[in-house]
């Protein structure tokens, strides 16, 4: 089920749009981006996108660090030093220490290779390392998730400069009617035939045109810059955009399938999943804790010096290694571990509420705004028609200026309400898809 297809439209209408005489020479200006060109910018240059897949890889070298402890680990060891003949030479090491031979002070010198291997720990390694894993899998869900947001919000910054220009193109068409209006109105009002209220009006209507061109071509402005910010370029770099056009009619989704698919595939379903499996392998690991760790300690060693045992020695031995007493450090440990796991159960819960609720919204949306884009297109055409027959009266003497200016602001109104539901149609569209992690 495809909810939302925003096609470029690649001919020579550009020019159209942005209410420009044809034929008109422009000077050339930067490459036009269309809205999957933008997007594919900004998946690959994204900062947020930059620090997600760091987090990956950050994740993953801790579950590669969690992994080491079951492998053996390998050291070297070179000590040197001189002891009085009361006292033995050296440190004791994992296999045994230093004999002495003879009286007198003790010199030595002892270049020792020592290996240590835990063959078993009731499950510390396994659940640490389990919860590497799980963390891993977040960072993959968060940068999947990071990914569908780009390209959201580059979607919705795209259409926000197109509704802005839009508005622009809507508002420049209104400013040259309302130059015409009060050219005329002051004619007639210097011919005798029309009231001074008719030019106040026309003045109004033309400030009033103006005013929304600037407050258009401001969002047209800081729509680039936001579309460039979320692209991850210079917000202050030009920008140019191509239309889109509105998605084939399909059949519309119902909300229980919005949901369903919601649930098996919004990347924070998964987040909550594995955030409980990391918990429950928390408490596997405190509760390891308790019990014995059966570790191998070998080491081979060449010694050499005065009044020693020299030469090679070599010792291996099998120890176990038992938590008696750790004020309460085990227990705590335990306690907390459980903790988060009825935390992160309950967590699991508030995130699927929240894309539910999302979801919901979402749809509703889609809907509201389908309906306001239906009922927007037969008010322009009404208010066309009006001015038509408003004009009509003008040229025959049974209209005045002010209702030329009534029916143009009308007409304006009505093209601006269109605009704004068709775009905003658009970016109900967009918001479901992200909504349900498409």
């Amino acid at each position: 089920m495809r909810l939302l297809i925003l096609v470029p439209l690649l001919v020579g209408t550009a020019a159209m749009a942005q209410g420009r005489p044809a034929g008109e020479v422009v000077e050339p200006g930067p490459e036009a981006i269309p809205l999957a060109g933008a997007v594919t910018f900004a998946l690959q240059n994204s900062p947020r996108l930059r620090s997600a897949r760091a987090g990956i890889e950050r994740a993953r070298g801790e579950e590669q660090a969690a992994f080491a402890p079951f492998l053996p680990q390998v050291g070297l060891q070179f000590q040197s030093g001189a002891t009085s003949d009361n006292e033995g030479p050296g440190i004791t090491g994992p296999t045994g220490f230093l004999l002495t031979s003879g009286t007198g002070t003790h010199g030595y010198a002892e270049t020792e290779l020592q290996l240590q291997w835990t063959v078993y720990d009731f499950g510390r390694r396994a659940g640490r390392r389990n919860q590497a894993a799980a963390r891993a899998r977040i960072a993959e869900l968060q940068l999947a998730r990071a990914q569908q947001t780009v390209r959201f919000e580059v979607t919705a910054a795209y259409l926000n400069i197109l509704l802005a220009r839009s508005s622009l193109v809507v508002q420049e068409e209104a400013i040259r009617q309302a130059e015409a209006i009060l050219k005329d109105a002051r004619a007639h009002l210097v011919g005798g035939v029309a009231d001074p209220n008719d030019v106040l009006r026309a003045e109004v209507q033309l400030s009033e045109s103006r005013d929304a061109a600037v407050t258009a071509r401001e969002a047209e402005l800081v729509a680039m810059a936001q579309l460039n910010n979320v692209m991850g370029r210079d917000s202050a770099l030009p920008l140019r955009v191509l239309d889109v056009e509105l998605p084939p009619s399909e059949r519309a989704p119902l909300l229980a399938e919005s949901l369903e698919f919601a649930a098996a595939h919004r990347p924070e379903a998964g987040f909550g999943r594995q955030a409980v499996v990391a918990a429950r392998e928390g408490v596997a690991t405190a509760k390891a804790d308790f019990l014995p760790r059966i570790v191998v300690r070998a080491s081979t060693a060449r010694v050499d010096g005065a009044h020693v045992m020299t030469g090679w020695q070599l010792g291996a031995g099998l120890h176990l290694e038992v938590p008696l007493y750790t004020g309460g450090r085990l227990s705590g440990e335990l306690h907390t571990a459980e903790a988060e796991v009825a935390a992160a159960v309950a967590d699991q819960q508030v995130l699927l509420d929240a894309i539910s609720l999302e979801v919901n919204r979402a749809f509703q949306s889609v809907l509201g705004a389908g309906q306001r884009m239906d009922l927007s297109r037969p008010a322009v055409v009404q208010a066309q028609e009006n001015l038509r027959l408003v004009r009509v009266k003008y040229r025959n003497g049974d209209a005045s200026p002010t209702d030329i200016v009534d029916a143009e602001t009308a007409l304006t109104r009505s093209r601006q309400r269109l605009n704004s539901a068709v775009y905003t149609y658009l970016v109900a569209l967009a918001r479901l898809d992200y909504a349900a992690g498409r």
